[in-house]
């Protein structure tokens, strides 16, 4: 981290941005990565040396040739790309008919995606900074998930003049014990329970014998959200494929917000997740399809959205697809799914680094088509992780910036024909 007084903080060069993880951090000083956290400047350090050429046309009208060809085309990945990349992959896919999600956990649960079932109340993380003098850390750790986002968001002072106050719910303490912050240890399972045993607490009613175990943290937590003038709930990655606790958490944000201001500020996984980019990735499919994934086809006009039912690792574990296009990297599950289907022809567009990190496959079905890293060659735009728009550099970027690449392939699979007489 940078000291506030020292020489570096007076350099006059434009600040970069961290694409390690959904902060999106863009304070970076250039060069000497100052302020970036160690995450980050591992990133940055593993991206040095990445040269790219320009992918030749040959491996373009190969990879366009297999996409062509292929039965059911999948496009994921997607959460490492910019918007321009993002936007140029979903002109593919419609191309292509093509099925298309991230490979993320909303999509692959039963139930979807929360905020398309029962809605959400949120903010973005400035306002959390700006307004809120009580934050809850509901079981996660900021700290660990997302390096920078308590020295940015909750260390700094209320715009208010009131002292903020935290209480990390759940087993990680977070920050320091002291007069202004308060850890109730609960287990990692309870988050659902104690959801629903704080918002009977603040509805007044008497949740019975189910408290019992958990009196002193909701008794704790009742008083805080009393003292407060605005609360925000930070919640992170749910590890819940049915989406229960994604609801839970959303019920009591709403159950707050009838007694005070408040809004949930959701983290997801941070830097354990497998890209910056999930906000932009699901805000772009909602625009288009209108859900943030597993679209059976991908189709402007109508298309069908099946959670746990289209998503990427059901449709490759059953082997639903015969020709996979990964624009940018993969989660770790769905490239262990990849490796179980020799047959299926993979395409990745993605950076050097991001392109050796990929586990070896038969070069025939394998195809690998390198574009610019966002840490040495930034171009384009992203969301941060709460919706705000991060401008990483020129928006066109060059021809061998991902959304070029992508777009590059797009026009040499429109030129072929469709086999069989596939629209």
């Amino acid at each position: 981290m940078i000291e506030p007084g020292s020489s570096v903080a007076a350099v006059s060069v434009m600040d970069a941005v961290c694409t390690a993880c959904p902060l999106l951090c863009d304070d970076i000083v250039p060069g000497r990565r100052q302020r970036a956290c160690e995450f980050g400047a591992a990133a940055f350090v593993a991206a040095d040396g990445g040269a790219v050429h320009d992918v030749p046309e040959a491996t373009i009208s190969h990879a366009a040739t297999r996409a062509r060809a292929a039965r059911r085309v999948l496009v994921t990945g997607l959460v490492g790309a910019t918007n321009e990349a993002i936007l140029a992959a979903c002109d593919l896919a419609e191309t292509l008919g093509a099925a298309v999600d991230s490979g993320g956990p909303e999509t692959a649960r039963i139930a979807g995606p929360t905020i398309a079932r029962i809605g959400a109340v949120t903010a973005d993380w400035e306002e959390l900074r700006d307004r809120a003098d009580l934050v809850i850390f509901w079981f996660c750790d900021p700290a660990t998930s997302h390096p920078r986002f308590i020295e940015r968001f909750v260390a700094p002072p209320t715009g208010t003049g009131r002292s903020r106050r935290t209480v990390a719910v759940g087993p990680a303490a977070v920050l320091e014990p002291g007069s202004l912050h308060v850890h109730c240890q609960l287990p990692g399972d309870a988050a659902v329970v104690g959801a629903r045993l704080l918002e009977a607490a603040i509805a007044g009613i008497d949740p019975g014998p189910a408290a019992a175990d958990n009196v002193a943290a909701v008794a704790t937590l009742s008083c805080a959200v009393s003292a407060a003038g605005c609360v925000a709930l930070v919640a992170g990655h749910a590890d819940d494929r049915v989406g229960i606790e994604p609801w839970a958490v959303a019920s009591l944000v709403r159950r707050i917000a009838h007694v005070r201001p408040a809004f949930a500020v959701p983290l997801g996984a941070g830097i354990t997740g497998h890209g910056a980019h999930a906000a932009g990735a699901a805000a772009i499919c909602t625009w288009r399809y209108g859900a943030a994934g597993a679209i059976a086809r991908a189709d402007r006009g109508g298309a069908a959205f099946l959670p746990a039912e289209a998503d990427a690792m059901r449709l490759v574990a059953r082997g639903e697809v015969d020709c996979l296009i990964a624009v940018g990297g993969l989660p770790a599950p769905l490239d262990a799914a990849i490796g179980g289907h020799p047959d299926l022809d993979v395409i990745r567009i993605a950076d050097p680094a991001t392109l050796s990190a990929a586990p070896r496959r038969d070069a025939v079905r394998e195809i690998h088509l390198p574009c610019a890293s966002l840490f040495t060659r930034p171009s384009g735009t992203m969301l941060r992780g709460d919706g705000r728009r991060i401008v990483l550099g020129p928006e066109t970027g060059g021809a061998d910036s991902m959304a070029a690449v992508v777009a590059r392939l797009h026009a040499r699979v429109r030129d072929l024909p469709a086999p069989g007489g596939r629209p």
